[in-house]
């Protein structure tokens, strides 16, 4: 159960992820260069202790999550600045379906297993009702529908991750070896992602653009996030390695808009867009897991 242990930490500092922007506020694609680039640095000297693949496919997943990451990263850091942590939360529990029903698609064993027990089947169904009742409750004004939008992209993102994550880390040598290419590789894709729209978004850039980005103020915020964001990839990484179903890992990030809500509290900041939906919604999320957890072996 190590697995569920780490999912908490993961869970945990999603939470100050998501909590970042919010404080800070500052443009989404330059934190995500500073994530992306700045973690690559840190642990790019780890690439001399182990030996690099040579897997075609193995590439080709380290670069398709860099982007997946980039586009997460993004996506995540402008809502937070625009709609507040609170229901950027709320709305990123949509991915632990997606990552479900994504991972059963690439496992269609388990899937045709949980088809066959029927009162399992209907009990899912019913879940997913309610779950669709308390996800339309929260679309009931224009910010949430706003919110719901511009999140889209960046839980398909976060679903995507998930399964690809748990195929990098079992398909490599170890969990160094893919820890290490996880945290260098993809991440320096997802800075280039970010750089790439930050320059295509930024009017007549120059050097004082770039100065902007590696300004001593920047260089603190920057520290600060590529310390626990680089707590938060491990955290996961080895969660995903070992858990039985990449969704039971995405389904403990439904802590994460707990504590992004008690921290609020803590610190008395408004959180009210959809929050009573919002919350109705996350516990139809936690009966699917434990439904799905309780009514297939693997």
């Amino acid at each position: 159960m190590l697995w569920v242990v780490n999912s908490f930490i993961y869970g945990f500092f999603t939470a100050i992820y998501l909590l970042f922007n919010q404080h800070f506020k500052i443009n989404g694609y330059v934190l995500g260069i500073w994530r992306g680039f700045g973690i690559c640095m840190v642990f790019l000297p780890c690439i001399l202790l182990y030996p690099v693949p040579h897997e075609a496919k193995y590439w080709m997943l380290l670069v398709a999550q860099g982007l997946c990451i980039g586009i997460y990263d993004s996506h995540i850091f402008f809502a937070s600045l625009k709609f507040g942590a609170g229901p950027t939360s709320r709305f990123m529990a949509v991915t632990v379906l997606l990552t479900t029903f994504g991972w059963w698609m690439l496992t269609p064993n388990k899937f045709m297993e949980l088809m066959q027990q029927g009162n399992l089947l209907i009990t899912l169904i019913l879940i997913l009702s309610g779950f669709c009742y308390c996800y339309w409750q929260m679309l009931d004004s224009y910010v949430s529908r706003a919110a719901a939008i511009y999140t889209l992209p960046a839980v398909f993102s976060l679903a995507a991750m998930s399964i690809i994550t748990k195929y990098i880390a079992v398909q490599a040598h170890s969990l160094g070896q893919g820890l290490t290419y996880y945290l260098t590789v993809s991440t320096f894709v997802s800075g280039l992602y970010n750089l790439f729209w930050y320059r295509c978004t930024v009017k007549n850039f120059s050097r004082k653009d770039v100065k902007l980005i590696v300004s001593p103020k920047m260089q603190r915020i920057g520290g600060l996030l590529i310390a626990f964001s680089s707590v938060l990839i491990i955290a996961k990484t080895m969660a995903l390695r070992i858990a039985p179903n990449p969704g039971y890992v995405t389904a403990l990030l439904l802590t994460s808009p707990i504590f992004v809500y008690l921290l609020n509290r803590n610190y008395k900041i408004a959180d009210t867009v959809s929050l009573k939906a919002g919350f109705a919604m996350i516990f139809f999320l936690a009966l699917l897991v434990v439904t799905i957890n309780g009514g297939v072996t693997e």
